[in-house]
């Protein structure tokens, strides 16, 4: 017997990592930045669209403001400052003070003209009006000033109605065929301008 001694040491097993822990802990973190992420988004969204609706209404209350103090300026235009009033505004002041109005309501069908050659008419509602022209403000109620716009979407129609100052409504109306109609009747909704039926105000 050999008076020499060997000391083996134990050779202690490596432990492997598991293959399909370590991705599943990277999913998980990468979902979780994700959704952070997302979240951020979406606050931020939600602040930009209420400061956006805050600006618009300042603006609104500003050209009323605005609109108020001009019409009382002009001669037998009194009559402007009451929407429902049943005393006719004459074709040159309608005009004069309504072009705010008109122009709101052409920029608004320009935005569907836009939306049917991308074939989502339907599909164009208040937050996709709103991100396009942020200087007016979309509603689906009535119109009560130059810069409200009231729009409604029904039967592959879609229309718009905006007030004048004059109390005038300019209604206007296109199809899926691109079939642009014009209204000036009651109320200023653009629920009531689908019926559109004119080729011009």
């Amino acid at each position: 017997m050999s008076d020499t001694f060997t000391f083996i040491a134990p050779v202690m097993p490596r432990h492997r990592a598991d293959p399909f822990a370590v991705k599943l802990v990277t999913f998980g973190v990468v979902l979780l930045v994700l959704i952070c992420a997302f979240a951020m988004f979406v606050v931020a969204k939600e602040r930009s669209a209420d400061a956006r609706h805050a600006a618009l209404e300042d603006t609104r209350r500003a050209q009323e403001q605005a609109n108020a103090d001009r019409l009382a300026m002009i001669p037998d235009a009194a009559v402007a400052l009451d929407p429902i009033a049943t005393a006719p505004v004459s074709g040159g002041v309608a005009k004069l003070l309504d072009g705010q109005a008109r122009d709101a309501a052409e920029r608004a069908l320009a935005l569907a003209r836009g939306a049917l050659g991308r074939g989502d008419l339907a599909a164009l509602g208040a937050a996709q009006l709103a991100e396009a022209d942020p200087t007016l403000l979309f509603v689906d109620g009535a119109s009560t000033a130059p810069s409200i716009v009231s729009f409604a979407v029904s039967g592959g129609v879609w229309a718009a109605a905006v007030m004048g100052p004059s109390g005038a409504c300019y209604g206007v109306s296109i199809d899926t065929h691109g079939v642009v109609r014009y209204d000036r009747s009651r109320p200023c909704t653009g629920q009531a301008a689908l019926a559109a039926a004119r080729t011009t105000w």
